[in-house]
């Protein structure tokens, strides 16, 4: 040491008056959220845009509603046994690479579909779509859950999960535009094409929630909790959140949401198409209307589970969104359609963002996305199971009685919801969500203890000097 510091032993003293937090504020939080649901929006607006054109291609091919069927359903089939393992692969490597991927694969499938030469060339693409996408909703609310608090947490899930619904404003009205004027190949490429620029968003703005640092201090976290004496390897179910009654019930509802739109789905295009003599585009603009009521209601009424809790902002608006189902049964008229439409689009508002939140509220933080995977593949069942209902189905009864059958499986699974679902436990209205309080504790503590540490060194070079 120079002569300034006879005392060499005791080394530099450097008096630090603050201690950098390295959590994300909450305004950062916010801009992260919008620039992910800017990136989803563009590629869920290219989905929007080839869903119409799926069943008018398959015609094109001498298929039906069972040919339909199945290609909802391989869909759903692989998105259901991949999710999860997507799901758990963003938890131990990060939300953002998964992001990436499920963005590229989207645009990669759609240029498959341009090339496609028969009906079973389109459900195999469709199939492999369904695999390699699993992990962009389970990493998606990763993020929201990694950097939101929870007494805001279902505000920003419902951002998020309306930028899925936006790809349906216009998306398939502009589909049958694209169909109806320049053949089957342009909704596809145009979807590619969006799909790409999805991802190049996504690149350049959304960052790594699950950095390394936290997923190592998540892991040291884990071991200072559990015993000294080595324990077994942390099984799948016990990271499953308890009750486990709770957490059967919202895997249940999302099992009945996608059921009953997908038991009804293949019948219902080919009835507006042949029973009704609707147009490309009429069905474009129903969907389009169901998209904008889901989005424009998510952001206004995502929060409201904040503010009134889980669960009876879930059984109601499952409750509002179930009535299309039935009542498409005894309306005709295109208007009428669109109001059924818009209603259940408010419905699926105001549930979905509570249930998302309902996960992540009662899920360890180092299984999120595992979880949601879990939950997609919930999701993803249903897609399986109602198809193939139908399809069985769709010899015995007309479209009409399948309509009504679905809406009273629906209702029967809303009152086994109010009986069995229960409310997650919240902390004191006054405490402010716990990862943030203990960020500031550990924040505090540090500045304490550097402190500490300098005025002990400082006190003993004095001693020394005396």
């Amino acid at each position: 040491m120079s002569g300034h510091f006879p005392f060499a032993n005791l080394g530099l003293i450097l008096k630090g008056d603050r201690v950098i937090d390295s959590e994300i504020d909450f305004n950062r939080s916010k801009k992260i959220i919008f620039l992910l649901a800017g990136s989803v929006a563009l590629m869920m607006t290219g989905f929007g845009i080839i869903m119409p054109v799926f069943a008018r291609r398959l015609g094109e091919f001498g298929s039906g509603v069972e040919a339909l069927g199945w290609m909802t359903m391989s869909f759903a089939l692989t998105h259901f046994i991949a999710a999860p393992f997507m799901g758990n692969l963003a938890d131990r490597m990060g939300r953002r690479p998964l992001i990436l991927f499920s963005l590229l694969a989207f645009a990669v499938s759609n240029i498959g579909f341009v090339l496609a030469p028969n009906t079973i060339s389109f459900i195999v693409i469709r199939a492999i779509e369904g695999a390699l996408t699993a992990g962009l909703f389970p990493a998606s609310m990763g993020i929201v859950a990694d950097i939101v608090p929870e007494k805001k947490r279902a505000q920003w899930v419902g951002i998020l999960m309306g930028s899925y619904g936006a790809g349906f404003i216009f998306g398939p009205v502009f589909g049958g535009i694209l169909y109806d004027g320049w053949g089957f190949a342009s909704p596809f490429i145009v979807s590619a094409i969006l799909g790409f620029l999805g991802l190049v968003a996504a690149t350049i703005m959304v960052p790594e929630t699950r950095t390394p640092v936290i997923r190592h201090r998540a892991r040291l976290t884990a071991l200072r909790n559990t015993s000294v004496v080595a324990q077994p390897k942390e099984s799948i179910i016990s990271s499953f959140p308890r009750p486990l009654t709770v957490f059967g019930t919202l895997l249940f509802l999302d099992f009945l949401q996608e059921f009953g739109f997908a038991f009804i789905e293949p019948q219902m295009v080919f009835y507006f198409y042949d029973n009704l003599k609707w147009s490309t585009i009429q069905f474009g603009i129903v969907v389009g209307a169901y998209g904008l009521a889901m989005v424009v209601c998510q952001f206004l009424l995502g929060k409201l589970s904040d503010t009134y809790g889980r669960k009876p902002i879930i059984i109601f608006g499952f409750l509002l969104s179930a009535t299309f189902y039935p009542c498409l049964a005894f309306v005709e008229s295109f208007w009428g359609i669109i109001v059924l439409a818009v209603i259940s689009g408010m419905g699926v508002a105001i549930y979905s963002p509570a249930l998302s939140a309902f996960y992540l509220d009662i899920t360890d933080e180092r299984h999120r996305s595992r979880i949601m995977g879990i939950k997609e593949s919930a999701l993803s069942l249903g897609g399986v199971v109602g198809p193939a209902a139908v399809a069985i189905l769709a010899g015995l009864l007309t479209a009409k009685e399948i309509f009504i059958t679905a809406g009273v499986v629906i209702f029967v699974g809303a009152i086994l919801a109010i009986i069995l679902l229960k409310e997650p436990e919240k902390a004191a209205d006054e405490e402010t969500d716990t990862a943030w309080q203990v960020s500031e504790k550990r924040t505090l503590a540090a500045q304490a203890s550097l402190h500490g540490l300098v005025n002990l060194a400082s006190a003993s070079r004095r001693s020394r000097a005396n």
